[in-house]
């Protein structure tokens, strides 16, 4: 007999259909296991199983983490998560509400030092009662929880074992890694070669992990053993190491699934991106950054970031910078147009534009801060942080490094030293931000007639638009044109609420400023 049954007084059934499934950009089936595992990480587990059965439409997952005390189990149950934004990956019972979309019922079991129990748990109609019975589980004999789906007739087939190892390859790869794994064990550095090597991670799961699909351990050869041209990254963010990775070439191809830079928090795959940049030979590029300070910069679905969240704008900047230094060093940056045409004209034009749009006016804007340049001569002062790093100037402008890198910063404020006193430095006034660039690139194969990585527009000289434009002689208004729509994408890109009505008011705004100009 149950020790405990409940249900919401709201409409639950509303909840879970539509809106939760909402918060997710991907299947709820998919969801579902994402969340399932996360959870179990959250719990410090050192196995998970995952065991399908499709013929009785069943799948378990089961960790032997640290459990849920009695609170946490009736929290569980609940439609408004207990956990706390930015304390882990997972969202407690998220994943049990989901499945109760596609499955008859689910049953949870949790063993911990301080309870015992399980539940049943059904969606009927506007209501998702359950059932809680104590003192007793039916299949879970040690510490950690087990989540138990009975699938209903639509779901049966839905669920794989291949796809249970590619939502794990795609979402939870490091963890699969054999040379990763031992970094997130606080067993090994970030090496890249013998005579050089980061510090040790601070252990996230010190007892080792392993992800077993009926009865099969999942891992992965390392990805560093497949990589040349490597380069180790190391963002901080007031003096203090942040986030830890490295970048490199494939020796031979890429699988899909790991090209790119994977951008992680506690071992989870929340992005793969080349930074906004146009990198040649993109399928050959690899890598892996754990940022574990990111996590409360994560979506809901936990496969991106929040946008214009400035914890993770601030690390993007930082990550874009080191990332465009190692293209730079490897030969694989924007490939310049072999003519290198004189845009100084037009980028005067569009950053008058800019600095009378609202919208717009950050991009064409320049602003000015006292710099500290610590010298023999200089004057005793204090520096504290935000001190910025000058790597050079044209005309008392500074371009390229530098800009933004502290989270939230808008206008690139970099400590040039720790912070202390009695420091002999003079102060310089430097323009931090001078406006966008524009430069050309020949790129017949990306399809893209602009792009902007944050500081540079790149216009696309070998898209047909360009060269029928330039054919036809009016190839500087379709620059111009490709040169604002690029800035709009960016800008769109960091608003929470993007919208075609956004870009058409957008672009029709600025050329209006351009006519009456």
């Amino acid at each position: 007999m149950a020790t405990y049954e409940g249900k919401t007084k709201v409409d639950t059934g509303h909840l879970i259909r539509v809106v939760i499934p909402k918060q997710y950009s991907f299947d709820i089936h998919i969801a579902c296991l994402i969340e399932l595992i996360a959870n179990s990480l959250d719990a410090k587990s050192s196995v998970i199983q995952i065991n399908l059965d499709q013929q009785q439409g069943i799948l378990e997952v089961s960790d032997d983490g640290s459990g849920m005390n009695k609170q946490l189990f009736e929290e569980y149950h609940d439609i408004t998560s207990p956990k706390v934004a930015g304390s882990g990956i997972g969202f407690a019972g998220q994943g049990a509400k989901l499945a109760l979309n596609f499955c008859s019922k689910v049953v949870s079991e949790t063993l911990s030092q301080s309870y015992k129990g399980y539940s049943e748990w059904r969606l009927e109609g506007k209501e998702a009662p359950y059932q809680i019975y104590e003192t007793q589980t039916l299949s879970l004999h040690h510490f950690g929880t087990k989540v138990t789906l009975y699938l209903d007739d639509k779901s049966k087939n839905f669920y794989t074992s291949d796809l249970i190892e590619q939502v794990l390859k795609e979402h939870y790869f490091p963890l699969l890694d054999e040379g990763l794994l031992r970094i997130y064990m606080g067993k090994s550095p970030i090496l890249v070669d013998e005579k050089r090597a980061l510090t040790t991670y601070r252990p996230i799961y010190e007892k080792g992990l392993k992800f077993v699909v009926n009865g099969k351990q999942i891992i992965q050869q390392p990805l560093q053993s497949m990589l040349e041209n490597q380069k180790e990254v190391s963002i901080t963010v007031f003096t203090r190491a942040k986030a830890r990775g490295f970048f490199g070439l494939g020796k031979d191809g890429i699988e899909e699934t790991l090209q790119g830079i994977a951008i992680c928090s506690f071992g989870k795959v929340i992005d793969r991106t080349w930074f906004r940049k146009e990198p040649r030979e993109k399928q050959r590029i690899a890598g892996w950054i754990e940022a574990p300070y990111l996590i409360e910069a994560v979506t809901t679905d936990k496969c991106g970031f929040q946008k214009g969240n400035k914890t993770w704008e601030g690390f993007f900047r930082k990550a874009q910078a080191e990332f465009t230094k190692w293209l730079d060093e490897i030969g694989l940056s924007e490939k310049p147009a072999e003519r290198k045409p004189d845009f100084s004209n037009l980028e005067r034009e569009i950053n008058s534009i800019l600095r009378n749009l609202p919208e717009l006016t950050f991009f064409g804007t320049r602003a000015q801060r006292d710099v500290a340049i610590p010298d023999e001569t200089g004057e005793r002062r204090e520096l504290g942080e935000g001190t910025q790093k000058v790597r050079g100037t044209m005309g008392g402008e500074t371009r390229g490094e530098g800009l933004s890198v502290y989270p939230g910063d808008e206008l690139g404020q970099a400590p040039t030293i720790k912070p202390g006193s009695d420091v002999s430095a003079t102060p310089y006034q430097r323009t931090i931000r001078g406006g966008v660039q524009i430069s050309s690139a020949l790129r017949d194969d990306i399809e893209k007639e602009a792009w902007f990585d944050g500081e540079t527009i790149f216009l696309n000289e070998s898209h047909p638009a360009y060269q029928r434009a330039k054919k036809e002689r009016f190839d500087n208004y379709h620059l111009l044109k490709s040169a604002v729509l690029s800035l709009i994408e960016f800008k769109l890109e960091k608003d929470p609420e993007p919208s075609y009505e956004k870009v058409f008011e957008l672009s029709q705004k600025f050329f209006r400023l351009w006519g009456e100009q």
